[in-house]
């Protein structure tokens, strides 16, 4: 039984030794969280968000260091451990408003990163393109220019070749006037011969006309000694059958 109470003791002053140790331990990663904090490099808003937040000072982390734990436990109540767990929660909804706060921020920052990095990418394709037309209009400037030079060059030739075909056309103009006078006499001439050549048909056709009667009294000569010379044979062939039958009439 004398061995019995001193395990007893010794157990129940482990138990109340680990729950005064358990507020160090909690601002032990809470510093940790601090030191991690402060090596990101957003740590400067959130240290500015949390500036009026309650902390723990060196001298608080001194009071509860392992050495004076067992002065800390006897100190500490119930009372005291509520506040300080109410205070830790505090600060932990504290701190996830402030992640998603900066969670958010951070989205936003990156949609307009990513936005203007598109915007930066569009203008520099709107550059490119744009130092490519230039080139392009640069070169068919130059194009123009030699094609210019070139219509110059041609333009002087078709203005002397101009004044040249104008002087042939006055002449050939003058030589057109010459060439309709002398259309109109032989208009002139033409229509003469033609009267005459009028005359000489009426004549001619008088002449056939004259022929072809001349002609068709040939014709009718013609049948008429036909048919006369038929009626001559057959007068002929009469006076030798008439001989024969009174040459045989003699004869019998």
């Amino acid at each position: 039984m004398a061995l019995a109470v001193p395990m007893v003791q010794a157990k129940a002053r482990a138990a109340h030794d680990r729950q005064a140790m358990s507020p160090l331990n909690t601002e032990r990663s809470e510093l940790g969280d601090r030191s991690r904090e402060a090596m990101h490099p957003l740590n400067a808003s959130r240290r500015n968000l949390v500036r009026g937040q309650p902390s723990t000072s060196k001298a608080e982390y001194r009071k509860a260091s392992p050495q004076r734990i067992p002065m800390a436990a006897n100190e500490l109540d119930h009372k005291s451990i509520v506040e300080l767990s109410q205070s830790c929660s505090e600060e932990v909804d504290v701190k996830l408003r402030e992640k998603s706060a900066l969670a958010k921020l951070l989205s936003d920052v990156k949609k307009k990163k990513m936005q203007y990095d598109a915007k930066i990418a569009k203008k520099r394709r709107e550059v490119d393109s744009t130092i490519v037309q230039t080139m392009d209009l640069e070169k068919k400037h130059q194009s123009i220019k030699s094609t210019n030079k070139m219509v110059e060059s041609e333009v002087s030739g078709l203005r002397l070749e101009n004044d040249r075909l104008i002087a042939d056309v006055d002449h050939l103009r003058r030589d057109l006037t010459e060439a309709a006078a002398n259309f109109i006499k032989e208009c002139q001439e033409v229509e003469k011969l033609k009267q005459m050549l009028s005359t000489y048909r009426k004549q001619l056709n008088a002449e056939m006309k004259a022929r072809d009667k001349v002609q068709q009294d040939l014709r009718a000569s013609r049948t008429a000694q036909s048919l006369m010379m038929d009626r001559v044979d057959e007068m002929e062939k009469r006076n030798k059958a008439l001989k024969t039958c009174v040459a045989d009439t003699f004869n019998h």
